[in-house]
């Protein structure tokens, strides 16, 4: 037999540890592969389970809704939608299987619907909504870029409005929409309005494509719930109403909120009179639901819009759900 040389030992030990080294490097990459398809398969089921969790909240809420409004109205007047309702308590998180349920439901009708810049009612509603910026220490000549951009026509209202000349030069460049917003979001898009500027007015409009009430009357069609709007939006309904009117206004409505004969009795110049006052009312047909449901490390935000139709039963349908933004 030839002996072995230590140089062909040294080959043999060389390989062997390349060997090695590839094997390991094989295992480890199976491993991280493996950990990595366990924690995505983890994620992906969890994603599932907090969804059904929305949705299950969701449908809560519209019994929760049924029951407050489907409720027998005294002397029959129709039930008012107000702030002392179940609807409208804000719950402790709720504990599920694996994390926890967060949610709560507003009223859009206590907000400013920037829809109503559109249509033959839109002077009354351009005045209000002007009002609502100035109270927000917000230029008041942003209403005329948010009404450009609703309404059809090419010519730009002087001097703070803007139409497709405008935003065609931007980059990245779009058109105006000339329609209805459908998502309160869009209003990112409309000329003079910053993330600053935005975020302020959130929790004071909605955007939502309804018929109007026509102004200063009270009626089935949108109108703004007397018993569920801020005492800053409740400001912007008139040029002259003042702190005083509208604490009185926030007091009456305490606890079961001001119905249609009450609404009528407030002296404050917010009962029906004429065409240049926004239309009010005291109940709400949209609301909307935010539910936040988190399970181990997956977080799922859901908006929900709910439209409530009365009738014998009462009927509430979700209009429009988006997850993680308006």
């Amino acid at each position: 037999m030839t002996p072995v040389s230590s140089k062909q030992r040294g080959v043999a030990l060389i390989t062997a540890l390349v060997i090695l080294a590839i094997a390991s490097t094989i295992a480890a990459a199976m491993i991280w592969q493996g950990g990595l398809d366990e924690r995505r398969t983890a994620t992906l089921i969890q994603g599932n389970q907090a969804m059904e969790y929305a949705l299950g909240a969701e449908s809560w809420a519209e019994q929760i809704m049924l029951r407050d409004f489907s409720a027998t109205p005294q002397g029959g007047q129709q039930q008012s939608v107000n702030l002392g309702q179940d609807w409208a308590q804000q719950l402790p998180p709720l504990p599920v299987e694996g994390g926890q349920i967060i949610g709560h439901i507003e009223d859009m009708q206590g907000r400013f619907n920037l829809d109503l810049l559109q249509g033959q009612n839109a002077s009354v509603y351009l005045s209000q909504f002007r009002r609502l910026l100035q109270s927000l220490n917000i230029d008041p000549g942003i209403a005329q870029a948010v009404s450009d951009w609703v309404n059809t026509g090419d010519t730009a209202t002087q001097p703070y409005g803007a139409k497709d000349d405008y935003y065609s030069r931007l980059q990245p460049a779009y058109l105006t929409a000339e329609a209805p917003m459908t998502s309160v979001s869009e209003l990112e898009l409309v000329r003079g309005i910053t993330p600053q500027i935005y975020a302020a007015l959130l929790p004071y409009i909605c955007a939502i494509p309804v018929t109007t009430t026509a102004p200063g009357q009270v009626g089935s069609g949108w109108a703004l719930n007397i018993n569920t709007a801020s005492p800053l939006v409740l400001m912007s309904l008139a040029q002259n109403i003042t702190e005083d009117q509208v604490q009185s206004i926030v007091a009456a409505r305490v606890p079961q909120g001001i119905n249609q004969s009450q609404l009528s009795g407030l002296n404050i110049n917010l009962s029906p009179q004429g065409s240049n006052s926004p239309a009010i009312g005291y109940t709400s047909s949209y609301f909307l639901l935010t539910v936040t449901a988190e399970i181990g490390s997956t977080h799922v935000t859901m908006y929900s819009l709910l439209n409530y139709t009365p009738g014998s039963p009462g009927k509430v349908t979700a209009v429009r759900r988006t997850f993680g933004t308006l």
